[in-house]
């Protein structure tokens, strides 16, 4: 639906564009075209195929306006909060939260240098996006399934086995243990000014 009504708005949009550069450029001119096109515009009218075409248009003109002001006006917020139901009572957990506590798990790990996890919750499922950086060269098979048995069990501790949970990792890049130690010794060994004197 959003790339529909953003191809419309698009195709709008040059449309008006072209039309107002028109009336700029050469107004007789762009004024006997429009005039032209608005003469076989309403004589198409009367045909029915037409006219069933222009009214779903319409349709879809007024569902993409709907769909933007849900959009504008629905609390951002709520789509970034996953909803757990129970007997006793719903529990609302954020999903920066989540990322919080899969950022501070995979950071335990030798193998990864910068992590960045993201949690997209549907409604059976949960799936999770790691970005990550790796240390060392390693078997990624191995590492992937070490990954993703970890944080499945640690997720459906948290959020209940009724939950399906696919882990998708992203490596951005291998980096090697020596430039890890330089950076880490820049990082520890910050430069003092006038420590000379």
């Amino acid at each position: 639906m959003l790339i529909i009504g953003s191809l419309i708005y698009l195709l709008f949009s040059l449309a008006v564009g072209f039309l107002s550069i028109g009336f700029a450029w050469h107004p007789e001119k762009a004024f006997f075209y429009l005039e032209k096109h608005l003469r076989l515009f309403y004589q198409l009218t009367f045909l029915w195929p037409f006219r069933l075409q222009l009214g779903l248009i319409g349709v879809l003109f007024i569902l993409l306006c709907f769909k933007f002001l849900e959009r504008i006006f629905v609390d951002p917020r709520r789509e970034r909060i996953l909803v757990l139901e129970s007997p006793q009572g719903d529990i609302s957990i954020t999903l920066p939260a989540i990322e919080d506590m899969l950022k501070r798990v995979l950071r335990g790990r030798r193998e990864i240098s910068d992590v960045k996890p993201k949690v997209i919750p549907t409604k059976k499922t949960v799936e999770i996006l790691i970005r990550c950086n790796l240390v060392e060269e390693i078997n990624l098979q191995e590492f992937q399934r070490g990954i993703q048995e970890e944080l499945s069990e640690r997720l459906k501790l948290l959020l209940g086995e009724d939950k399906d949970i696919t882990v998708r990792i992203e490596i951005g890049k291998m980096i090697s243990q020596e430039l890890k130690k330089k950076k880490t010794e820049t990082l520890e060994e910050p430069q003092i000014p006038f420590r000379n004197y």
